[in-house]
Order: C-alpha cells, then sequence, then structure tokens
C-alpha cells in the first residue's frame, strides 16, 4: 500500500471549501486513506500549522480548531509521525528559498529518501527535490 505524507494545505482545504474542485480531490484523497487504499501519515507540525492558520487566519474559533483537529487525528488509516531530522532542516532552509515548516518536513528520513510522496500544493517542496504529487494526481 502506498505511503503518503499528507501536508497542511490537504487538511484546510477539506475544512474551508473555499475551492470546489480541490475540495473535492482533497475528500477523495482522506477517503482513499480512511478505507485503506493508501497508508496516511501527517505530524504534530502540521497539525499545528493547521490549528494556527484555522485560528488566525480563517478567525475559527477555539472549539472549532478543537473539532477539527480530532477529526484529523480520529481519521481511520491516517498515523502522526515525527521523526525529523533537525540539522537536516536547517541546512534545507538555509540554502533554499522555503518555509522552515516545510524544510522540516522534508527532513524526515522516509521523505527524504523518497520513500513517501508528500502529498500538498506546495510546491516548495519541489524547490528541494522531494517527491510531492497533489490529490488529484492520486
Amino acid at each position: 500500500m502506498p505511503k503518503v505524507f499528507i501536508d497542511t494545505n490537504i487538511f484546510l482545504r477539506t475544512l474551508i471549501k473555499e475551492d470546489k474542485e480541490s475540495f473535492k480531490d482533497c475528500f477523495q484523497l482522506l477517503q482513499n486513506i480512511k478505507t485503506n487504499k493508501l497508508k496516511g501519515i501527517t505530524s504534530s507540525v502540521v497539525l499545528s500549522e493547521t490549528a494556527w492558520t484555522l485560528l488566525s487566519y480563517y478567525k475559527f474559533s477555539k472549539l472549532e480548531v478543537v473539532k477539527a483537529l480530532r477529526s484529523i487525528v480520529n481519521l481511520r488509516g491516517l498515523s502522526i509521525v515525527d521523526k525529523f531530522q533537525h540539522e537536516i532542516a536547517i541546512s534545507l532552509y538555509e540554502k533554499n528559498s522555503i518555509k522552515f515548516i516545510d524544510a522540516l518536513i522534508a527532513s524526515n528520513p522516509d521523505i527524504f529518501s523518497k520513500q513517501w510522496t508528500v502529498i500538498s500544493y506546495d510546491h516548495d517542496f519541489d524547490k528541494i527535490g522531494i517527491k510531492r504529487m497533489e490529490p488529484s494526481q492520486i
């Protein structure tokens, strides 16, 4: 079963529903994880970024953020893995024009070695040679 790392923007697009097409693609991706067609993985840093974005940018209440986070954490088939290599993350951040969170995600040994694909709309991963796909490409 293919293993995919789910980035923040995938969860946000299912929670916010701003764009009908990306919502549909992201929702289907999460359904494929729930039904064990894919092995989904995310991290605490993704949960943190999701909470911060919902609270600060989308002005969700704390209760709404908690509900959203619980829906992610309780998604059947999704694991939370925090195996970061901080020196690699700092080096990637130093040498490239990317966000530190993306460098941190990329430093996971399974992502860095291209064993897992990052599912994201974020092109920063492309700049550093990380295997990335958008939900519609799965």
